[in-house]
């Protein structure tokens, strides 16, 4: 296969409703700075170890999409401990 070296062009029509759908739907998606710097750190921690241990893009790639992953692990095991922590009873209400 190969490579025509022509560019798909996007019209402007359909970015714009790209554009509107991606800003209609973000209210509905509520992020945390945490559900973000927490990967990007761990992320850029894995770049910089894989780049240490062999300064190749190939590393520098496999680097930080693992330690992207394992930061969303450990973003994503921390919200168990707020889910698991007992919670006091309710007092009934007076009558």
């Amino acid at each position: 296969m190969r490579y025509s070296g022509r560019q798909t062009v996007v019209p402007a029509g359909r970015r714009l409703v790209a554009l509107v759908l991606i800003f209609s739907l973000l209210p509905g998606c509520p992020v945390t700075a945490a559900q973000i710097l927490i990967p990007a750190a761990y992320a850029l921690t894995g770049l910089c170890i894989a780049l240490l241990v062999s300064p190749t893009p190939w590393a520098a790639a496999v680097g930080l999409a693992l330690g992207a992953l394992l930061g969303a692990a450990v973003y994503n095991n921390s919200l168990k401990r707020h889910f698991l922590e007992p919670r006091p009873p309710r007092a009934a209400p007076d009558r």
